[in-house]
């Protein structure tokens, strides 16, 4: 059995290529006043209908904290460019969308595409969690190098020291503010942010020298614009269930 999106191919850690890139598209949705209880109906029996099948695979998140609290996020499965180019909508699909849905929704965004990036991801989770942190990191324009070389020697840290860290890494490839990547943290829940034995700052510090933990995150802090984070709900009544 494989479950979508995370789980689909060899889930989150298959391996890819520059040359055949594996994208993810997302979109956010936010319910009318009063409406939450229909917009869920909605888009309960919408994906129930014509979101059953592989190629027709759709997660959805409700975001829990962060500025779009209370929005809900929906998502693709990993797959290449040319599989968009291919896909199509089931008989009835736009149709129902507007006669369930839409009348329930305040505000859909537009459509984003991000580009998954196994080099600059740790462990990345072999099934789907009931959470992700997701921080959203704009760096500054010139400065991609610098926050480069920081995340590698963050991941290279982890490894030397065993870390149980897992996140998986995307870069915006179209829609949207460029040069963000997103960092999705799996968690089982909250309590998953408290501390760790050991913190990023000592594994830097034993891989690379004393004075060098500092060295690398103040470097990554100045590479970077902005820095923004949410936290995302798996709801698997509103997804594509598991496939056989």
């Amino acid at each position: 059995m494989m479950k979508a999106f995370i789980a689909s191919l060899a889930m989150f850690g298959f391996l890819v290529g520059q040359d055949n890139p594996q994208i993810v598209r997302t979109s956010y949705l936010k319910a009318k006043q009063g409406h939450v209880a229909k917009l869920e109906k909605g888009l309960k029996d919408h994906t129930d209908r014509f979101h059953q099948s592989f190629d027709h695979t759709i997660n959805t998140w409700q975001v829990v904290a962060g500025k779009r609290t209370g929005q809900y996020l929906r998502s693709t499965r990993h797959q290449g460019w040319a599989d968009f180019d291919a896909y199509q909508d089931l008989p009835g699909d736009p149709e129902h969308w507007q006669r369930a849905v839409a009348p329930h929704v305040e505000s859909l965004g537009g459509n984003e595409y991000w580009r998954f990036l196994p080099d600059y991801s740790y462990n990345p989770p072999q099934t789907t969690p009931k959470m992700f942190t997701v921080w959203f990191v704009q760096y500054k324009a010139g400065q991609w190098s610098k926050h480069r070389d920081a995340v590698l020697k963050i991941i290279q840290a982890r490894k030397d020291n065993n870390s149980d860290h897992q996140s998986a890494a995307y870069a915006k490839a179209v829609g949207g503010k460029g040069r963000v990547y997103a960092f999705l943290i799996p968690m089982d829940g909250w309590s998953d942010l408290n501390p760790k034995k050991m913190s990023l700052f000592d594994m830097l510090e034993k891989t690379f020298g004393e004075g060098e933990g500092s060295n690398i995150l103040g470097s990554r802090s100045e590479a970077v614009e902005k820095v923004e984070s949410e936290v995302i709900l798996f709801r698997p009544d509103l997804s594509t269930s598991e496939i056989e």
